[in-house]
């Protein structure tokens, strides 16, 4: 019932806001699709302890000062056909899983981690990030 309710109240409060288009073009958005190879992960932490895991360090250079303050960096990773927005968290056989992403200027990490500290490295996987640069 909860549930039922929530959801009702976000199609309320999808549907009763107004939207006005901008055509000023005050953004430029470029998106990348890029593969992390299996031997590009690195592992850190300690196997079998908390904060074990797997990352990739990438340099963008599209990833700006301003893109940081100013604008909008999302990922997504690529399962099967469909898009799935990073950070992405699954269970699985009694432990989670999951990718997050971290950046600073110029350059753009993910990680790869389960919680029961026993990661294996997530083999090869393709990601898409979307970089909206504002003027």
């Amino acid at each position: 019932m909860k549930k039922l309710l929530l959801l009702m109240f976000v199609a309320l409060a999808f549907f009763s806001t107004s939207c006005v288009k901008d055509d000023s073009g005050n953004a430029n958005m470029s998106t990348v699709e890029f593969d992390v190879q299996e031997s590009e992960w690195i592992e850190f932490g300690n196997y079998g302890f908390a904060g074990y895991g797997w990352a990739v360090d990438l340099s963008f250079p599209e990833i700006t000062d301003n893109v940081i303050q100013n604008g909008m960096v999302t990922l997504y990773r690529k399962t099967g056909d469909t898009w799935t927005p990073v950070p992405v968290y699954y269970y699985n056989d009694g432990y989670e899983g999951g990718y997050l992403y971290f950046m600073k200027r110029g350059m753009f990490s993910i990680e790869y981690y389960e919680s029961d500290h026993l990661t294996v490295n997530p083999g090869t996987q393709i990601f898409r990030l979307v970089i909206v640069q504002p003027k």
